[in-house]
């Protein structure tokens, strides 16, 4: 495997490579505002039902001068269980006996109610407009709201396998185009939907995009990095996501209106779009679809970019044939599909880093909260900012932990600690609340770093020719399991501490499927499924040769 030498030759990590990951950066950290929105978009407000008395200025003025609004809710709206105002009922007829104090109180349930026939007056003091405001999505249309997160979700589950196969045959580059510009015009029209069912649309083709955008924005990334370089920029690109929730928050902050934060996180793509029409398709990804000439041109204006003019000029097919031949030898037309499934090696590794995901995914969600930061606090604003600062400490250790350590040790000790903390908290009394919070922490701690470091070692086990196809695949299962994850909270039902226990053993089995995986530590990135194979064959044969000498020995 050559390409590590020709990338040496352009210039390694050079001005193109520093541009390449800036971008990508950038845009993770975007994608996480898109992904994370609807925690203000859709927040749901304080409300009420709509009355003549309170909301209609015209009879207000005129029936009710001496009254103040806490005596007029009094005779309008109910009390509930909770003994607060009902969000969902208002009195059929106004109950000015309510105002008496010297009558007994009536018995407020018996008084005759209804629902809001005439809409809701929202607090407007927090949010100025929601989605949830605008269409009315309370009361008996609540679900509505998770609804539109559930088909959001759907749109990754969708788009990550279908956009990973288009980008193993067409390019990283066409699909990063693409989606870019979409997810910026989805975004735009969104603001404008005439209808729920419009708005969700356009989520389910924006979560679509989002999935490409993700899927071949990292390939690209990963297969323009070298090796040595790859540690540090692997670790800052899993800290944009955190970076990306952080400033989610501020947005949300300074945009009370849900239109004005939809545009404010759509319009970037389109700036996006335009510098990344700029950049050069993966030379990794055009050798491997055997386009020779292209990928020559795009390695020369790499290095007149990277300022190695003489390594420009001293470039030619012979020398990239020369570098690559091993390689190219192993290339051949057909079906990338079916290379997958009839190769040994690479089925097994699909099939592990699907599960190992899906097992894991599921966690980030228990762990994250993200969908619901109403649950967490008043102040949603400062949750969100804190959700995404709290990970820049743990997730910084894993630069050192991929400078320096082997990868299947390292993600399976994150894991089984991961899994450990969940399962230990579940034996710890309520009421030691700072042992509980510290040792959800370090799960969440845990869990961070391992997101950091799994995409990495995914590529490094995953060959160029269908990294954004298996990658698709891998994406598929992440959507899923966050779709399916919240729903084994259901199981809280059948016996109270089943949800956690499951949840605690998902990353300790994740742990062991690792071991059946291929060590990548120091190993430049794979080209062909030939190249995995021959890894494979040389790790087998290592294996025998050492219980062959072992055997010997005990004779």
């Amino acid at each position: 495997m050559a390409f590590s030498e020709l990338l040496q030759h352009v210039g390694n990590f050079g001005r193109f490579q520093i541009m390449i990951s800036i971008l990508s950066i950038l845009l993770s950290s975007l994608i996480t505002t898109h992904n994370l929105v609807q925690n203000f978009s859709a927040a749901i407000p304080a409300h009420r039902c709509y009355t003549q008395l309170l909301d209609n200025t015209t009879s207000k003025t005129k029936i009710t001068m001496n009254l103040t609004d806490k005596d007029l809710l009094k005779i309008s709206i109910p009390m509930g269980p909770n003994q607060k105002q009902e969000q969902c009922h208002r009195f059929r007829q106004t109950q000015w006996q309510l105002l008496n104090p010297n009558e007994s109180a009536p018995n407020t349930t018996e008084l005759e109610i209804e629902p809001c026939l005439d809409g809701w007056t929202y607090d407007r003091s927090v949010f100025t407009s929601t989605v949830v405001t605008q269409w009315d999505l309370v009361c008996d249309s609540w679900a509505l709201k998770s609804l539109a997160q559930g088909i959001f979700a759907l749109g990754y589950v969708v788009g990550s396998p279908i956009s990973g196969f288009i980008a193993d045959r067409l390019g990283r580059k066409p699909v990063l185009l693409t989606s870019s510009l979409l997810v910026g015009l989805l975004g735009i029209c969104s603001v404008s939907a005439p209808t729920f069912s419009v708005y969700c649309t356009l989520r389910f083709f924006t979560a679509m995009s989002l999935a490409a955008m993700n899927l071949s924005s990292l390939a690209l990334l990963v297969e323009w990095i070298p090796t040595s370089s790859r540690p540090i920029v692997m670790t800052v690109w899993a800290l944009s996501f955190s970076t990306g929730q952080v400033l989610l928050g501020g947005l949300a902050y300074v945009f009370r209106d849900w239109h004005t934060l939809q545009l404010s996180i759509s319009v970037p793509y389109l700036l996006f779009f335009l510098f990344l029409w700029k950049s050069s398709e993966s030379a990794r990804w055009l050798i491997v679809s055997g386009q020779l000439d292209k990928a020559l041109k795009t390695l020369k204006d790499i290095a007149h970019f990277n300022g190695r003019q003489d390594a420009a000029e001293s470039l030619n097919c012979e020398i990239l044939q020369s570098a690559m031949q091993e390689e190219l030898t192993f290339l051949k037309h057909g079906s990338k599909t079916m290379k997958i499934v009839t190769n040994p090696s690479m089925l097994k590794i699909t099939c592990c880093l699907c599960f190992i995901r899906w097992l894991t995914y599921s966690v980030f969600f228990l762990y994250g909260l993200m969908f619901d930061l109403q649950n967490l606090g008043s102040n949603l604003f400062l949750s969100q900012i804190l959700l995404g600062a709290v990970d820049f400490p743990t997730k910084s250790l894993s630069f050192f932990t991929m400078k320096y350590f082997k990868r299947r040790p390292s993600i399976a000790c994150f894991l089984s600690l991961a899994g450990s903390s969940i399962l230990v908290n579940i034996f710890i009394p309520r009421d030691i609340p700072f042992m509980r919070l510290g040792t959800a922490l370090l799960g969440k701690g845990c869990v961070a770093t391992f997101f950091s470091l799994i995409p990495n070692y995914n590529h490094e086990l995953i060959p160029t020719e269908v990294r954004s196809t298996i990658y698709g695949i891998i994406n598929f299962f992440n959507a899923l399991a966050g779709a399916l994850g919240p729903l084994v909270l259901i199981t809280r039902q059948y016996f109270e501490h089943l949800p956690w226990l499951l949840f605690g053993t998902f990353p300790l089995v994740a742990s062991i499927c690792l071991y059946f995986l291929p060590e990548t530590v120091n190993l430049p990135l794979p080209e062909t499924i030939e190249d995995v194979q021959r890894r494979t064959l040389k790790k087998a044969i290592m294996v025998l040769f050492l219980n062959s000498i072992l055997k010997v020995a005990k004779i």
